[in-house]
Order: structure tokens, then C-alpha cells, then sequence
């Protein structure tokens, strides 16, 4: 593993401020279709109590395994994904915050299309749909909230700007979506994740001639782009942001407050052409999805591997669907999504988001699958609450409840 400290691209940045294209016109017909009646939105979500039994089978691959279950799981609602003219997209994101759940969803291949969801959870056993948002023209790849604004990172055909690759902002009304947005254009094919930290914007595009472009926030004008191959992921826990890459694997740190690169780590897997990784930041720590790499938590401090769990290899599977697409954990828990290999779940007896570098013994638990789930794309935990995105299979809401020690 390569450590490059004080790495930073501070003379020649690709864009520099002030050039960043964006179009405010109204959105064309038929561009933006909306829905916020509830009854309509009802029609999509079923609502389910039924406890999901891990599979504690498995080969734990040099990980402790646990005597009794630490989690208990129970499946409170399934979510059918949007369509656009009969065509069904897949979840590609999930953002959480307060008492609101954000989804992003893209369509596989050709065409363009897209969607996002808002989801209000206060209520963890009736969790409801609350307002939907299609896009005719663009795939919906990341998304985040800052204020009254999502922010999406897309994908998009249409011909007033210098790439596909673009971030469009979108303004939230009274926990709805409205037509009211604002397009900004990103170098590359598509912009593939989005983070605000308090001033600045980041955001990923990729595959090929990958950036991490930051904006910021105060006048919506890029400060920096930085060149980074296969760009796929950013994250931000509100003091420090990372960036994961493919192609091979790295993991890019920046400066919180200016947006400055910092280091730049180079890792093992995300060798797999157009795919997906994930990042998160819990304090010191990062946990990344590197698909054939695995899931791997680094330290933030030095990019040093404190814990790696590979991919499982699964009888009748061929390891390209079974490759880690993502991670997540918000306690002790850590979910992990591995294609059609479903769900892997370990614990720790630390939090991980601990103040120091270390993940007290990392146990594997189990595996678990639902029905119709071909090929898990997506998990997010969240306090109660763990969503997972099933490809065509749609969304399912989940019920966390951890043991105390």
C-alpha cells in the first residue's frame, strides 16, 4: 500500500472557477414528471412483518464467529422501483437524514432514465412514500441533501452541455419535490456520487477520465477538478471527506474546508470496468465496498488496513455476481452487499465510529437473501433502519435491533 502524503494539486487545476456551465430555464416538457399524491405513491409500497433469519452457515474466512445473534432483523415494507413507459429502473443510492430517507434510482444500459424518492421514516414501523420525481432524460446515480436542496449526481442525453456527466439541484418544498432545478455540467460520462460539506459541493465522475470536482456551495462556481480515474464514491462524516476510486482501487482524502486533495492511497480490487464502490466515514475510520476487493475498512489517519473481508464464493455462482458492492454500518454492525450472493452481516464490540483506528474483533455472522432479490446493488444502515436496494427486485425497509452488550 502506498502512502503519498501531502500530495495536492494546487497549480494547474483542470477547471478553474467561474466556468462551470449550468442552465436554470424551466424544464422541458415531459422532462420532469412528479408525483406527490399520496394515494398513488400508497400503491407502490406493501407493507410486511416478517423477521429475516440469518444464515449463520457460513465460512467465516479467518473472522471469529459469534455464539448468539448480536442483530435482529424484520422486513417492514417493500417498495416496487419507478417505471418509465413500462421499463422498471433499480435504487442506485439511499441518503438519510433526520426523519427522511432520499432514494436514487438509474435505468441498466440505454436509455437514459431516472427517479428519486423521499421516504419519511419517523414513524419506524409505517414508514411512507411521500413524493416521487422522474426524469425522461437522465440516470440518477448518488444524491445528498444540504438545506432545501437534493443534489443529484446524473447521467444525462441532453445536448446543452459538454458531457453527460452532470449535477442537477432540486428544491424541496414541504418534504416534496418540485420542478424547480438547476443543472450544472461535470467533466466525463457521468457523475456517479455527490457530498456537501458545509461550503463546498464534491462530486465524482468517471469512468473514463474520472474527476472529483468540487463546487462551491456560496456561488455555485467550481473551485477545483481533479483528475481521478474511475472516480465512483465520496464521502463525508463533517470533519473529514474521501473519495473512492477503480480501476485499480485507490482511496483520495481532501482537505474538509478548502477542498484541496490531501493523499492518495492505492488499494487492492475495483478492478472490474463500470462498477460499483462504496465509501463511508465513521471518525477515523473508512469503510469501503471495492467489488472483487472485497470489503476493506482503512484508517483515515494513514491509509493503513485495519480489517479486509473478501467476497464470498458461492456454490453455482460465478464470483463476477458475487463481487461487494457495498457497505454500510451506523453502530456495530456492518452490512455488506454482495450481488446475488445477498447480504453479509459482521459485528464488532466496538462502535466504528470509535476515536481511534482499531475494529474490536470483527465477527462474520451471516448471510442473508430475501425473495426476488436477484442482485443486491445497495445497503444503507441508519439507526433502526436498514434499506437495501435489490436491482429490479425494488427497495426493502428493514427493522435493526441491536443487542446490548
Amino acid at each position: 500500500m502506498k502512502n503519498n502524503t501531502g500530495l495536492k494539486l494546487l497549480a494547474i487545476p483542470f477547471l478553474m472557477a467561474g466556468i462551470l456551465n449550468s442552465c436554470t430555464e424551466p424544464p422541458e416538457d415531459g422532462r420532469i414528471i412528479l408525483e406527490n399524491k399520496a394515494s398513488t405513491l400508497l400503491n407502490r409500497v406493501t407493507y410486511v412483518n416478517q423477521v429475516i433469519e440469518i444464515d449463520t452457515t457460513l465460512q467465516t474466512g479467518g473472522l471469529a464467529k459469534p455464539s448468539a445473534d448480536p442483530v435482529s432483523l424484520v422486513l417492514i415494507a417493500e417498495i416496487d422501483p419507478p417505471t418509465i413507459d413500462g421499463q422498471a429502473l433499480q435504487a442506485t443510492d439511499i441518503y438519510i437524514k433526520s426523519s427522511k430517507a432520499y432514494v436514487s434510482y438509474n435505468m441498466i444500459g440505454e436509455p437514459y432514465l431516472g427517479a428519486v424518492d423521499i421516504f419519511d421514516i419517523k414513524d419506524e414501523d409505517d414508514p411512507e412514500l411521500i413524493s416521487s420525481m422522474l426524469f425522461t432524460d437522465s440516470d440518477v446515480n448518488g444524491l445528498t441533501l444540504k438545506d432545501s436542496y437534493l443534489y443529484l449526481a446524473m447521467a444525462t442525453n441532453r445536448d446543452e452541455f459538454d458531457s453527460p456527466a452532470v449535477v442537477e439541484k432540486v428544491r424541496i418544498r414541504q418534504d416534496q419535490l418540485t420542478d424547480e432545478t438547476e443543472t450544472f455540467d461535470i467533466p466525463s460520462w457521468a457523475a456517479t456520487d455527490v457530498e456537501v460539506t458545509d461550503n463546498n459541493l464534491f462530486v465524482t465522475s468517471g469512468a473514463d477520465g474520472g474527476y472529483v470536482t468540487v463546487i462551491g456551495l456560496n456561488n455555485d462556481e467550481v473551485i477545483f477538478s481533479y483528475p481521478i480515474e474511475d472516480a465512483r464514491g465520496v464521502a463525508s462524516d463533517g470533519t473529514d471527506i474521501a473519495v473512492v476510486a477503480g480501476t485499480p482501487a485507490r482511496m483520495v482524502t481532501f482537505d474538509y474546508a478548502s477542498g484541496e486533495m490531501l493523499n492518495d492511497y492505492d488499494l487492492e480490487g475495483a478492478s472490474i470496468d463500470f462498477s460499483k464502490s462504496t465509501i463511508e466515514i465513521h471518525r477515523k475510520k473508512a469503510v469501503l465496498a471495492l467489488g472483487d476487493g472485497g470489503t476493506q475498512i482503512l484508517c483515515l489517519e494513514d491509509g493503513s488496513l485495519i480489517e479486509q473481508i473478501a467476497p464470498p464464493v458461492v456454490d453455482d455462482l460465478d464470483p463476477s455476481v458475487t463481487v461487494t458492492n457495498a457497505a454500510s454500518t451506523d453502530s456495530k454492525t456492518l452490512y455488506m452487499s454482495n450481488g446475488e450472493a445477498g447480504v453479509y452481516v459482521a459485528y464488532t464490540r466496538d462502535k466504528f465510529d470509535s476515536r481511534d483506528c482499531d475494529v474490536d474483533e470483527l465477527e462474520l455472522i451471516g448471510q442473508f437473501r430475501l425473495d426476488d432479490l436477484e442482485s443486491v446493488n445497495a445497503v444503507k444502515a441508519d439507526g433502526d433502519y436498514l434499506f437495501i436496494a435489490g436491482g429490479l427486485g425494488g427497495l426493502k425497509i428493514i427493522e435493526v435491533t441491536e443487542e446490548d452488550d
